[in-house]
């Protein structure tokens, strides 16, 4: 399902929030970043992709919380699930647009691809709530393996979000676009 919160990595299964990975195919998160394997039966070890700079996990962690915040604000709406909540979603895509965390292309590709009825509309926030969920912890879980030890860096700034989110996609997680 091609969407805005597919410019971010695929997720990797969490094994230690079980939570999230309930239904998903079970995996070491470590294994599906390119890291060790987790022993000599396991099978072929991945290439290891390289982590992403400081400033990308960063903006990363900026984009799944600015998502995440619109995706749960749906979520609380009392008329989920009964009546369409296509215009929340729509405002909300809005805000990510204007406070340039999404492309605008993206945000277009997305709302088309929004479901109209009413249940499904919370299958496809919920399954996006988790997704951004699993991407996150696989961006962290990444960074802290090769930089673990390496001391404070400085905050990136917020208005490089998009530059560093497309710099992460291209160069770390194969994507195009940010």
């Amino acid at each position: 399902m091609p969407n805005a919160l597919q410019t971010m990595p695929p997720p990797a299964p969490n094994t230690d929030q079980p939570s999230l990975s309930q239904g998903m195919a079970q995996g070491n998160p470590l294994q599906q970043l390119g890291g060790p394997s987790p022993g000599p039966n396991a099978g072929p070890q991945q290439q290891q992709a390289p982590a992403p700079t400081h400033a990308q996990t960063v903006a990363a962690l900026r984009h799944f919380d600015a998502i995440g915040k619109q995706l749960e604000s749906a979520l609380k709406d009392p008329d989920l699930g009964k009546s369409s909540i296509k215009q929340k979603v729509i405002d909300g895509m809005t805000t990510l647009v204007a406070s340039r965390v999404v492309p605008p292309s993206d945000a277009v590709g997305q709302l088309a691809e929004f479901p109209e009825k009413p249940f499904e509309q919370k299958q496809w926030l919920l399954q996006h709530l988790q997704h951004i969920m699993q991407a996150r912890n696989a961006v962290l879980v990444h960074h802290g393996i090769a930089y673990a030890g390496g001391g404070p860096e400085p905050t990136p700034h917020p208005d490089d979000h998009m530059a560093d989110i497309s710099g992460m996609m291209s160069a770390h997680y194969g994507g195009g676009r940010g």
